[in-house]
């Protein structure tokens, strides 16, 4: 079924209507209704106004029946070229790790009718190509079965049981190399289930050219995957991360509704969460040219303990520095949000610098560095100094995710003091 894709960036509001207008992106009151009815959906994924819907910092794909909507991030700079802003999260997914792929056609992102679930579908098609260059996954299973001649080993019980009666007849058991396994299944449900989804031909092209490579692999329902569990081994861990984001694909997909004949689901992205695994995957080499190394969530401390209790409320930095002895030396949280330039206070939670402050008590450190993405009129970084402590400083760094470099100012916090004006 062909859809309307309408492109919006985040924090845009879309007007609720009694008919799609042509001119400008809408929902129709029937579609606002089915989209509260998407399980996959995050629960802060947009809120409702007067006639309205605001969306937060969940971006990628959301489809309402015969409506495609495609939430895209507000990059600096780049507000008015969803095109842009496309490519920048397609950059931040495959950067951080989210995405695995090694082309990408800056011409094919620009295309109206081409959407980010079509990246997606092309990530998964080129991952599966490369593994399949090696061969599909094969198992050996076992089988038991009346045969003309011995295959395997005779089961002596089974063959007094079955064949008294027929003495030209062989029960036996035996293993046998096949293509025919859970993984390769679940790759085939998920082509199947993609190719209606994909908005543009080319991707659609690359799912179905896929399907007749698996042809020959038996159907699997979406209840039998839920109740199968797959451990890989080391021959088989090639196709992991294939099967991890298959797994992905339906669980989004299958959990949804089906309002009459048409589907609805939602692939969507926390953009406080890809910005976090971004700016850690952008730091780690300068970090470890300056033999540092760079973990994210963690580490983990408490703060308080209570007797008879133990050690409670749990502090988990965003992402954390360590040097060669894997000591904390700077602890870097991440925001996903805009800074007020105009206020003394830049629009900084006051939560936020207390949470900042102790993880400088806990983890003995007195560097802390706080990351948002750059904006109109920010400056580079600016620097807060606790009254409390004369040495410990929390530097706000302004980010630009067109330029990755501009991470490396986190790094250059720890190795220099810092000088004014710089």
């Amino acid at each position: 079924m062909a859809t309307e894709v309408r492109t919006i960036i985040e924090h845009e509001t879309l007007p609720i209507t009694t008919k799609r207008e042509a001119d400008r992106p809408t929902i129709t009151r029937s579609e606002a209704k089915r989209l509260k009815m998407i399980k996959s959906l995050p629960k802060n994924a947009f809120l409702w106004g007067h006639d309205s819907i605001k969306w937060s910092q969940f971006c990628g794909v959301i489809r309402v029946g015969d409506l495609t909507l495609e939430i895209l991030p507000k990059i600096y700079g780049k507000e008015g070229d969803p095109g842009a802003c496309r490519s920048a999260l397609v950059q931040m997914l495959r950067t951080a790790g989210f995405m695995k792929l090694h082309r990408i056609d800056s011409a094919l992102m620009n295309l109206q009718n081409y959407t980010v679930l079509d990246v997606f579908i092309q990530d998964l098609c080129e991952q599966i190509e490369r593994e399949l260059l090696q061969g599909k996954l094969r198992k050996y299973t076992m089988h038991e079965e009346n045969l003309p001649v011995l295959r395997g080993k005779l089961l002596g019980g089974y063959q007094l049981r079955h064949n008294l009666a027929h003495k030209e007849r062989l029960y036996c058991q035996y293993d046998e190399l096949s293509e025919d396994v859970h993984v390769n299944q679940v790759i085939k449900l998920t082509l199947k289930t993609l190719v209606p989804l994909a908005q543009r031909r080319f991707a659609k092209g690359l799912l179905i050219r896929l399907l007749y490579v698996f042809d020959g692999i038996s159907d699997i329902s979406i209840k039998e995957l839920q109740a199968q569990k797959t451990r890989f081994n080391r021959h088989e861990e090639r196709y992991a991360d294939i099967y991890r984001i298959c797994r992905w694909f339906l669980k989004s997909l299958y959990q949804d509704v089906a309002v009459g004949k048409e589907q609805s689901f939602s692939l969507l992205f926390d953009m406080n969460r890809l910005f976090e695994a971004w700016v850690a995957s952008v730091i780690k080499p300068a970090a470890r040219e300056s033999g540092l190394f760079v973990r994210e969530q963690g580490p983990t401390k408490n703060l308080v303990h209570r007797e008879g209790v133990g050690d409670l409320f749990q502090l988990r930095p965003d992402i954390s520095l360590s040097n060669k002895k894997r000591e904390a030396t700077l602890i870097v949280d991440t925001k996903w949000k805009l800074l007020n330039k105009g206020e003394s206070k830049l629009g900084i939670a006051q939560s936020d610098l207390y949470q900042m402050q102790a993880y400088a008590n806990r983890y003995d450190i007195k560097r802390l560095v706080l990351a948002y993405p750059a904006q109109e009129g920010l400056d580079n970084y600016y620097d807060l100094q606790y009254l409390a402590t004369d040495d410990l400083l929390l530097r706000v760094v302004t980010v630009d995710i067109n330029r990755p470099d501009t991470a490396s100012r986190i790094i250059e916090f720890i190795s220099r003091p810092v000088e004014k004006g710089e």
